[in-house]
């Protein structure tokens, strides 16, 4: 009997493209966890990496950038167009400016350029279920976080577990009453500042919806805002997450009478838990604290907290403009003002131009492009703004424009130098688009949202 040869038949143009996009979503869950891990390497585990640790995401950017190319995912609009051309612009200035490092040169344009199109990128890559499981993912990743921070909060701010990047023994940012502001596994403060509202934002999506979380997570999820707000230490986590709140209860009307019973139950269960909290030790030290944190950053401004948060809020908008009218035409060179531009360039660390964003933009590349840059970002977030208002106004669906509460600043005015912020920024962003390019339906009522689905009746 004569044997046929094999034939081998080769994978359909559909199949190799839909296997290289699970990739391309692979790598966006590797930058997720990465982003949130990333301050545990350069502290505890990997201390002497520290540094080179700052860029670990990079190569997972440009792996997602690849593989869009290579299924055709890579987006050509204008945003991403006006991202190269501003690259490009920002490059030749810094050699007119004679910045000659080249290293210096790279890293900047790493913070303002490298990951944006990668915003673009989650939106056309991402679904609605994708969206659904890195929003349950970020919600039960809160309950541990914030398990940490209490233990954190209640530590020496000598202990191992408070130490700073490299393993450096008091590296943390002093909160009050001889406690350090606890990180969770970020590097510093500023990772919860961001994560507790994209979490805030996702819980109160969850509760707003028909289809649900079980519930024991949806209220331990709440249960860990709660209390990490006050063990935070920090004005900003408390005041970001309660902006969330604030657009979740202005938006509610959008959102259809279908959800009413809904969140009267997520609000109730959510009191009910808030209540709970109240009795218990560790929670009523971190009041404590944190209005000792409040008070004194009162008597830093003549006894007015609210004064001092809208002062520092009209700064940060107002302040760089000063600084651009004494900007050289074309700067001193990207990434000069940063950290690692500073230490390179000075063997120093600190702010060599100026502390906040948009006087650091200015400073180096000029009014002019500096100020190209920052319209850049402003006008991004409007579109972000008017892509999430019109996914409540089309559909009801709430998530967009809670998302958007929760990273307005983060995008338009905060410092990008630090890895964590940059990252939460276009994190934020790409999800938002993901999210409004693929709207709740009614049909996807019967399917729960990632795992840990409500248990249905017998």
């Amino acid at each position: 009997m004569t044997r046929l040869p094999l034939v081998s038949v080769p994978r359909s143009v559909d199949s190799e493209t839909t296997f290289m996009e699970r990739w391309i979503k692979f790598f966006i869950w590797a930058y997720l966890i990465l982003l949130i891990a990333e301050g545990a390497l350069r502290k505890w585990f990997l201390p002497s990496l520290a540094d080179p640790l700052l860029i670990i995401r990079d190569p997972v950017v440009l792996a997602i950038y690849f593989l869009a190319f290579a299924t055709q995912k890579f987006p050509t609009n204008p945003w991403v167009l006006a991202v190269v051309a501003l690259a490009i612009a920002s490059f030749m200035a810094s050699f007119i400016a004679g910045q000659t490092n080249m290293i210096v040169t790279l890293y900047g344009m790493r913070i303002n350029y490298l990951h944006l199109p990668l915003i673009w990128v989650m939106g056309e890559v991402l679904d609605r279920k994708d969206v659904a499981q890195l929003g349950t993912a970020l919600l039960l990743i809160a309950i541990p976080m914030t398990a940490l921070m209490t233990v954190q909060f209640e530590s020496p701010m000598n202990a191992f577990i408070n130490c700073g990047v490299g393993n450096d023994e008091g590296g943390q940012i002093f909160g009050a009453a001889g406690r350090i502001r606890p990180p969770g596994t970020f590097a510093f403060i500023t990772g919860p500042q961001m994560f507790y509202p994209l979490v805030a934002a996702i819980f109160l999506h969850q509760i707003s919806e028909d289809r649900k979380l079980w519930w024991p997570v949806i209220l331990a999820s709440g249960l860990s805002l709660i209390v990490a707000a006050p063990i935070s230490i920090s004005r900003t986590v408390m005041l970001s997450c309660l902006a969330v709140f604030a657009v979740f209860l202005l938006t509610l009307p959008l959102t259809g009478s279908r959800s009413t019973a809904a969140i009267l139950r997520g609000l109730f269960g959510l009191g009910a838990v808030a209540v709970g909290v109240s009795f218990i030790p560790i929670f009523h030290v971190a009041q404590d604290v944190f209005m000792e944190r409040w008070q004194t950053a009162a008597e830093s401004t003549d006894g007015n907290a609210w004064g001092g948060v809208a002062e520092r809020v009209t700064g940060d908008v107002l302040d760089p403009f000063y600084w651009a009218a004494d900007a050289p035409v074309f700067g001193y060179g990207i990434g000069v003002g940063s950290n690692v531009g500073g230490r390179l360039l000075s063997g120093e660390a600190g702010f060599m131009l100026a502390e906040d964003e948009w006087g650091k933009i200015f400073l180096e590349l000029g009014p002019m492009l500096g100020g190209a840059f920052i319209g850049f970002r402003v006008v991004l977030t409007a579109y972000l703004g008017l892509t999430a208002f019109k996914a409540l106004r089309e559909t009801g669906d709430n998530l967009p424009i809670l998302i958007f509460a929760s990273c307005v600043t983060v995008v338009a005015q905060a410092q990008w130098a630090p890895p964590t912020i940059m990252g939460f920024a276009v994190f934020d962003a790409g999800l938002l688009i993901a999210a409004a390019n693929h709207p709740l339906a009614e049909e996807d009522e019967e399917e729960p949202e990632g795992g840990l689905a409500e248990p249905s009746e017998a």
